[in-house]
């Protein structure tokens, strides 16, 4: 094993049990002291033995100083020999302060140039184009009008893409990927994606992801690897089972072409997609971090956090150059959906990466009988992430379990019945009423005008569980309210607090997720707690319109309207 002196010491910044945990062990085992932060007080990857220190920091924002402000004291305090950011929001940190910051400490993070061209999914396939990589048929648009003829050419399913995956202006919301599999989910995913920005069409391209992973130094790979998903996410994402492969020579040659255009000196992984019967490929993105399958690089012996270190700290890689072939790893929490997922999937949908449930679980007991199958959470000299994630997956299970059951009675005519009758019950003798939905900007503040102009008597708010305030609503919600006569326009979302919960008489939720999550968070308060859609003969629940277009909202504040109507007369 490769050693250093353990005086030498790391700050790992991050929360998840994929590259924040492989980091954390690959760095450990070396001898270093590994101090984290910007964690999640539940993050399996705390209950490692290699953790020396947990460092409390505040969360990154753009509109406040006062993470830097922390941050900069740590730095100055600790005298950190390299900082490892893990994610998009760590990374976007250290990028937007990096003179600050990398005054105190050395920084695992891309140049200027590299930051800017590679967090930015528009540039970087400007600069692929431009080294003759291989890329699907696209189409950059900045409006509904421009994207205007953007199916017939470039067909179903399309894949739509966000400039950048992580705004910092929006810290809370993570800007997804979207396959859209028809026009109306097309025209959500559009209108969703153009409020950050340009939006990438591409032509979807059926294949296996497949990602090639490098350690360089002024553009040359110092260290080298390439894995390819076994169990990938139906409709996009990351995946949940891999596997290490041979180098693939073309693969390779694009990766270095597009990195050595920037010169670029860290780690990356450029990712493809890959028909596995024609062998064509197209180039998709780069992961300018640390990425998520990175436990199976570490498994396989591509040691990459270590060898990070040794180039920016020492100067010199020493870890092996390359990894073994043929070790898998499976990430168990995203596996069991992806089983879910696929067994419930159109097997003879070409564009959906399913297996038949039979190999699924022959690949297991094979992987698992020749010793080649590892796990992003289980290690031998490190068993405690892995007990902490199974006890998650155990209450996940019974909270699922739980919550459909309890759906299930919701819908059934004798728990309809009785819902109504209660909601009749609480309505009837509130003088206040909280309206909760998740974000506080489509259907909570419309019932709030709404109610407030049918029952001028009661006193009424609204607010959502979403963590953050301040957030208008949508266009499309500023309409349809307008055609009920309200304005939304002034509109600005709050957080739900215990100060409100106990503030109001009743507290009126829209579909299962809002009662749940609500209850959960406030169970004493529960027999106050009450579907707004158990007023009149509609469906129990009222779901959220939010990312759909005009007709979707339009449709959702009838609903809402048809339900304030029939609130129960007041008592006495």
């Amino acid at each position: 094993m490769t050693t250093a002196s353990p005086t030498r010491t790391v700050l790992v910044l991050g929360h998840d049990s994929r590259a924040f945990l492989a980091i954390i062990r690959s760095l450990g085992r070396a001898g270093l002291n590994v101090h984290v932060g910007w964690h999640r007080p539940d993050s399996v990857a705390l209950r490692s033995r290699y953790v020396r220190k947990r460092c409390a920091l505040p969360p990154f924002h753009e509109s406040s100083d006062e993470w830097l402000g922390a941050l900069l004291e740590l730095l100055q305090r600790e005298r950190y020999d390299l900082v490892f950011p893990c994610n998009d929001a760590a990374m976007t940190a250290f990028h937007r302060h990096r003179d600050a910051l990398g005054a105190h400490a050395r920084l695992c993070i891309p140049d200027t140039r590299s930051f800017e061209v590679l967090f930015d999914k528009i540039r970087t396939n400007e600069l692929a184009r431009a080294q003759g990589l291989t890329l699907p048929a696209e189409r950059v648009v900045a409006s509904r009008e421009e994207a205007a003829g953007a199916i017939e050419a470039l067909g179903l399913p399309i894949v739509l893409k966000p400039r950048q995956s992580y705004n910092p202006e929006n810290p809370d919301e993570k800007l997804m990927v979207w396959k859209a599999y028809t026009r109306e989910v097309f025209d959500r995913a559009l209108a969703s994606l153009l409020r950050a920005g340009p939006v990438t069409l591409q032509r979807n391209f059926v294949g296996v992801g497949v990602g090639v992973e490098v350690l360089m130094r002024d553009g040359e790979p110092l260290l080298i690897f390439q894995h390819e998903r076994v169990h990938e996410p139906l409709y996009g994402g990351g995946s949940s089972y891999r596997r290490s492969v041979a180098l693939d020579p073309r693969l390779v040659d694009e990766t270095r072409r597009l990195l050595g255009a920037l010169r670029y000196t860290g780690v990356a992984m450029a990712e493809f997609k890959l028909n596995p019967r024609t062998r064509e490929f197209v180039f998709i993105e780069v992961n300018a971090r640390f990425w998520g399958s990175l436990p199976l690089a570490v498994a396989a012996g591509a040691n990459f956090p270590l060898g990070a270190y040794q180039l920016l700290v020492e100067g010199q890689v020493r870890v092996p150059s390359r990894g073994r072939v043929g070790i898998y790893c499976r990430n168990w929490y995203h596996d069991l959906a992806w089983i879910r997922a696929n067994v419930r999937a159109d097997k003879r949908d070409p564009t959906l990466a399913t297996r038949p449930l039979w190999r699924v679980l022959a690949d297991r007991v094979r992987n698992q009988l020749l010793l080649r199958e590892r796990s992003d959470t289980f290690a031998w000299d490190d068993p405690a992430p892995a007990l902490a994630e199974a006890r998650q997956i155990a209450s996940m299970l019974a909270k699922q379990t739980s919550n459909a059951l309890h759906r299930r009675w919701l819908s059934s005519p004798i728990g309809r019945r009785r819902e109504s009758l209660r909601a009749a019950r609480v309505l009837k003798s509130a003088r206040s009423v909280l309206f909760v939905c998740k974000g506080n900007i489509c259907r909570s503040p419309f019932a709030e005008v709404q109610l407030r102009a049918l029952q001028p008597t009661i006193t009424v708010a609204s607010a959502g569980y979403y963590p953050r305030s301040g957030r208008p609503s949508p266009a499309h919600a500023v309409t349809a309210a307008a055609e009920h006569g309200l304005d939304l326009s002034a509109h600005r979302s709050q957080r739900l607090t215990r100060e409100l919960v106990d503030q109001y008489h009743a507290v009126c939720v829209f579909d299962h997720e809002n009662l749940m999550t609500v209850r959960s968070e406030f169970p004493d308060a529960a027999g106050k707690i009450v579907l707004l859609g158990a007023l009149d003969g509609g469906g129990l629940f009222i779901s959220d319109p939010w990312g759909g277009e005009l007709p979707r909202f339009r449709a959702c504040y009838d609903r809402i309207r048809a339900a304030l109507t029939r609130w129960p007369a007041a008592s006495g």
